[in-house]
C-alpha cells in the first residue's frame, strides 16, 4: 500500500498564491505548519467579543506601548503565518508583520474552532515562543490563558470563568474583567 503524502508551502508560496489571484484577500484560510487551513466565518458572538476586546486594549495603549492587529497575519517560521483575533505588538513594528518575539499577548476566540486553536495552532504558538495566549471560549464562557512556552506547551495554564480579572503578563497595569468582553 503506497502512503500518500501531502505538499508542505511555505510562507514565500503561500504568498505567491495570492499574487496569482488563487488566494484572494477575502478568502478564509491561513497557513499553519505548511497546511491551508479553511476558517468558519465570524458568527456574531465572535465579533462582537474581538470589537469588544480591540475597545478595551485600545483604551489602555497610551504612549503608543503597543500596537493592536485584529485579524491579521503574524510570520512565526518559514512554514506558518496563521492570523490570529487579536495580537497586542510591540509598537515599532511598522511594515511587515510582527514576529514571535515582538509579540506581547495573542487572542484566539474560539467558538467552532477550540478544537484547533488548543491544539495545532497553540502548538505552533508555543514552538515559536509567544509569551501569552488566551483562548477565550465563547460558548463556555471561560478564559483559557497560556504562558511561559516551553517547546510545543506551555508552563503555565489558567481557566478563568466570567467573573474573574485576566492580567497582561507584559502589561500588569492592564487587567480586564472576563466579563466585560465576555457577556
Amino acid at each position: 500500500m503506497q502512503v500518500l503524502s501531502t505538499y508542505r508551502f511555505t510562507v514565500d508560496e503561500y504568498h505567491r498564491l495570492g499574487e496569482a489571484g488563487i488566494l484572494g484577500e477575502d478568502d478564509r484560510v491561513e497557513l499553519l505548519d505548511g497546511d491551508l487551513i479553511n476558517m468558519p466565518p465570524i458568527g456574531g458572538q465572535h465579533r462582537t467579543v474581538v470589537d469588544t476586546l480591540n475597545l478595551l486594549l485600545a483604551s489602555r495603549a497610551e504612549q503608543d506601548r503597543y500596537r493592536i492587529g485584529i485579524q491579521n497575519p503574524i510570520s512565526l517560521d518559514p512554514y506558518s503565518e496563521p492570523q490570529p483575533d487579536v495580537v497586542l505588538y510591540n509598537s515599532s513594528v511598522l511594515g511587515r508583520h510582527p514576529r514571535a518575539d515582538e509579540i506581547y499577548l495573542l487572542i484566539e476566540v474560539a467558538d467552532t474552532s477550540l478544537s484547533y486553536d488548543v491544539g495545532p495552532k497553540l502548538a505552533v504558538y508555543g514552538r515559536a515562543g509567544i509569551r501569552e495566549v488566551w483562548v477565550i471560549e465563547a460558548i463556555r464562557r471561560r478564559v483559557l490563558v497560556y504562558r511561559g512556552p516551553e517547546k510545543s506547551h506551555y508552563g503555565t495554564q489558567l481557566e478563568l470563568a466570567p467573573e474573574d480579572v485576566v492580567t497582561v503578563e507584559a502589561f500588569p497595569d492592564i487587567s480586564l474583567l472576563i466579563s466585560r468582553f465576555l457577556r
